[in-house]
């Protein structure tokens, strides 16, 4: 016997409600599996400049969905009216209907908590390198620290390599509700040491050249610009030669006893499972110079990708 619900008709305010909060299923829902497939395309080319293209205005991504989503909407609720009762496919019945968005919100979830996930860098703390704004692709799989939203769904060891000059999203050590992004400097047993705007690995001084004066974007000042090596990796830093050549940590850290302080720097044997990171701007970064060293499992992901 078949269910009643194979030739229910569907929900005016059901139909008006998925088609604005989830388009595709909206579309689904009073079956009409071409505009679904509409939808779907819509909103996901709308994700895609937005990440991609989109800066400025902040909104603008935000008020196409909306737009998109209202369309929708009132679309669903005038194909639910249709008198007519027919047998309704399988993708338009509740329980496939739920199974349908269920899966979707898991694939989506998944990827970010595994694969890939999208994050904005608001402080200044990266510059030449990152704007203050900018979007960032972080690669996940294989860094251990497995979740998204705010909510972990597992954490494992390391398996990808991480090497020094790799920039990295990370749990801020003294709070891990907080995403910071750094540059890493130092491995598991490393010996770095920053003295006089100077930075040293392992005894060895990373070689400096200027390249110019880089001129912040929301105001007309510049900053001394350098392009640093570290191994086989360069990239570029700035450096305020009006700035103290060292500030001394507010308080203590963990693991603080690995490190020296001297009024023109300081040095640091990098604790096993952990690893030292600074700020490309230098004078400007919070950074293991001021809170100490980030732990192997606060460790989010690499950086992949750089987005204007």
């Amino acid at each position: 016997m078949e269910s009643t619900d194979i030739y229910r008709k569907p929900s005016k305010w059901v139909a008006a409600a998925l088609g604005l909060f989830i388009p595709p299923a909206g579309m689904l829902y009073v079956a009409r599996p071409g505009w679904a497939a509409i939808y779907l395309a819509l909103t996901a080319v709308i994700g895609i400049v937005d990440l991609l293209v989109l800066r400025e205005p902040a909104w603008a991504g935000g008020a196409a969905a909306l737009l998109v989503a209202t369309v929708c909407a009132v679309q669903a609720y005038r194909y639910s009216r249709d008198d007519r009762v027919l047998k309704r496919p399988w993708y338009g019945r509740r329980a496939s209907l739920l199974a349908i968005v269920a899966a979707f919100a898991a694939l989506v979830l998944g990827a970010r908590a595994l694969l890939f996930e999208p994050f904005r860098l608001p402080s200044a703390s990266m510059l030449p390198s990152i704007e203050p704004g900018a979007r960032l692709i972080v690669k996940k799989w294989g860094y251990g620290n497995y979740g998204t939203y705010g909510i972990h769904f597992a954490r494992a060891g390391i398996s990808s390599e991480l090497s020094r000059g790799d920039i990295v999203v990370f749990e801020y050590p003294r709070d891990r509700t907080v995403s910071y992004v750094k540059r890493i400097i130092g491995l598991p047993g490393d010996n770095v040491a920053y003295f006089s705007k100077r930075l040293w690995v392992n005894e060895q001084e990373a070689p400096r050249k200027r390249i110019g004066d880089y001129v912040y974007k929301d105001r007309l000042v510049r900053s001394p610009q350098y392009l640093e090596r570290l191994g086989e990796r360069e990239y570029p830093v700035l450096i305020d030669a009006e700035a103290r050549a060292f500030v001394p940590p507010a308080k203590a850290f963990p693991l603080e006893e690995r490190c020296t302080f001297m009024p023109e720097g300081m040095s640091c044997r990098v604790p096993a499972g952990h690893y030292f990171v600074l700020g490309d701007n230098r004078d400007n970064s919070a950074d293991s110079r001021n809170w100490g060293f980030v732990p192997a499992e606060n460790i989010v992901g690499k950086v992949e990708y750089i987005l204007p």
